[in-house]
């Protein structure tokens, strides 16, 4: 790594890949670097500022990440051969995608030092007590120190794409970036708001990274949810519920969450 001054952008869901990014930030900090932590939806990525390393973390859906992540990405301007890092969190496997957004960056001229994924609790099937989450955090931390200092030392570990990942990366793009903005989608995902538990704090509305939620009588849900699952894992009343979540899951605490001002 060429630059000690590190900038790191991350979309979190439910809080895992924030966790990992503070991890990843503190390492760097006691390896005589400056690093910070943005939240992707709060910097334009047309702003991002190439005199530094940068890293770019994000949460796995369906084998692929979110549309919030794909258009931030993909509006990043030209790297000028800026240093990159990538990272991304799962609560299982992610077919290898985080290579592909490699190489999607290596064309918009950017270089790639690092691109590794890590196992994190899952958030939203197969949720495990807390004492499972903690030990499986531990056992990633270890992981993650390892990756940032060999980006450090200029050995990072970086991810290789395959043909099944590379077929696996485009059918799963379709499906997050175009089906799950469909109304079945959004029927088969509503949200449910209980009028007796809801107190209107709107910490809905300050979480949701796409501004889909307003406050009227109740949170009222509009036409741009990514089911990146925060509203319903942070709210404080529990008083969101829907059909398919069985068990919610919140990696940090709520105000670390928050991006709006």
């Amino acid at each position: 790594m060429n630059n000690s001054n590190i900038d790191i952008y991350v979309f979190s869901g439910t809080g895992n890949t924030l966790l990992v990014a503070n991890k990843i930030s503190e390492v760097f900090n006691n390896n005589s670097c400056q690093s910070k932590v943005y939240k992707m939806e709060s910097v334009n990525p047309k702003n991002i500022n190439l005199n530094s390393t940068i890293g770019i973390g994000w949460t796995v859906a369906f084998w692929n990440t979110y549309p919030l992540v794909r258009n931030w990405i993909d509006n990043l301007p030209n790297g000028n051969n800026t240093e990159v890092f990538l990272f991304d969190t799962m609560g299982d496997s992610s077919c290898k995608m985080i290579a592909h957004i490699a190489k999607i960056l290596e064309k918009k001229n950017y270089k790639i030092i690092g691109a590794k994924g890590f196992i994190m609790p899952n958030n939203f099937l197969l949720v495990l007590k807390d004492s499972k989450n903690k030990e499986r955090i531990e056992k990633t931390f270890n992981k993650v120190e390892l990756y940032t200092k060999g980006i450090i030392a200029g050995n990072g570990e970086i991810s290789k794409p395959n043909i099944f990942s590379f077929i696996a990366f485009k059918i799963t793009g379709f499906v997050t970036t175009k089906l799950w903005l469909t109304k079945l989608a959004k029927k088969i995902m509503k949200f449910k708001v209980d009028k007796n538990k809801c107190n209107r704090c709107g910490t809905c509305v300050n979480l949701c990274p796409t501004e889909n939620i307003e406050i009227e009588d109740i949170p009222r849900f509009k036409d741009k949810c990514i089911f990146c699952l925060r509203c319903i894992s942070y709210c404080p009343q529990q008083a969101m519920s829907n059909k398919i979540l069985l068990k919610t899951y919140r990696a940090v605490q709520i105000g670390d969450m928050k991006w709006k001002q």
